[in-house]
């Protein structure tokens, strides 16, 4: 029980037995504890060296056990300051330890430890872009959220095209969809795919920053990387994607979804909440997930995703994608 405190087994049996017995003999401790005088001997030696057990000298046979909160608290903060030394000395040897891996491989990777410091050099690479930054955003988020995201207000002003693909899985925050449409609104452009395989942040195909996939008990990491070599794979995968992305369209702010009544079937151009339907639609979300994002029934969605079918001339959905994309609805 006290060994954390740095008591060996025999120390320990020594003091709870002190703690029980108001000061007892040496000899009665040899007769109670079963344990060899020499061993009762030492941990004497030991509980007193950590000020647990004090003699009088009057009586030097016969030991007194202090307050434990006073006397194990005062062994705990002593213990609990080595730990803490201990950590900043882990955390000392950490960074030399990365400095001496990154000198190995030329600087061109980094294995980036700890929520803090990836967050640190995640805004590094926002910062030294200079034309583009572009990336993956995986749910849930390793590292940093979509609402820790720092970088709209990084690129801001500073002319950079900023493209990002994320998860179908991210439109499950009821939330997602006001994010989505400020960041459309101010020039980002999304694209939605059902599944992505990693998070990542590409800065100029320059320099990128993937978060390691971990446990979620596990300390997180991340690899920065700055190889030509490495960097290739990393920005063909993310093109590939975003060609293969379904992209959102950005809606002018004056824009709001009105209802509709039962009968109205609405006008031959598409209204702003038929063309929040249909972008949530062919980005995979199911009726019920679109009504429950937009805030209408599941019968209007229904009976609106049928009105666009009839618009549309399409006698199913997937023919309603390919007439949605030559009428410019997408």
């Amino acid at each position: 029980m006290l060994a954390g405190l740095g008591l060996s087994a025999v120390e320990e049996d020594v003091y709870q037995h002190l703690v029980d017995r108001s000061e007892p003999t040496t000899a009665a401790l040899d007769a109670a504890l079963g344990h060899p005088a020499e061993a009762i001997a030492e941990a004497l030696g030991g509980l007193a060296r950590h000020g647990l057990v004090t003699t009088t000298p009057d009586e030097p046979g016969r030991h007194i056990v202090g307050p434990p909160t006073v006397t194990l608290g005062s062994l705990l903060a002593a213990r609990r300051d080595e730990l803490r030394q201990a950590e900043l000395a882990i955390t000392e040897l950490a960074e030399r330890h990365r400095a001496a891996a990154s000198r190995d491989t030329g600087g061109l990777i980094e294995i980036v430890t700890g929520l803090q410091t990836i967050s640190r050099r995640f805004l590094q690479v926002l910062e030294s872009a200079d034309h583009e930054i572009c990336g993956f955003t995986k749910t849930p988020s390793i590292a940093v959220g979509p609402r820790d995201n720092p970088a709209e207000s990084v690129v801001a002003g500073r002319g950079l095209r900023m493209r990002t693909v994320i998860e179908q899985s991210y439109l499950a925050d009821p939330d997602s969809t006001v994010d989505i449409d400020q960041s459309l609104g101010r020039g980002q452009e999304i694209a939605i795919v059902a599944e992505l395989p990693v998070s990542m942040v590409i800065a100029d195909s320059a320099i990128a920053l993937v978060p390691l996939l971990a446990d979620p008990q596990e300390i997180p990491r991340a690899v920065l990387i700055s190889s030509s070599g490495l960097l290739s794979p990393l920005v063909t995968l993310f093109e590939k994607t975003w060609a293969d992305a379904y992209p959102l369209r950005p809606r002018a702010a004056d824009e709001e979804p009105t209802p509709y009544t039962d009968g109205d079937l609405g006008p031959a151009r598409l209204s702003p909440l038929d063309a929040k339907i249909l972008d949530l639609l062919l980005a995979g979300l199911t009726d019920r997930t679109v009504a429950n994002k937009i805030g209408v029934s599941l019968r209007t969605v229904t009976r609106r995703i049928r009105h666009l079918m009839d618009l549309a001339d399409a006698d199913n959905r997937i023919q309603l994608g390919w007439r949605a994309a030559q009428r410019g609805w997408i």
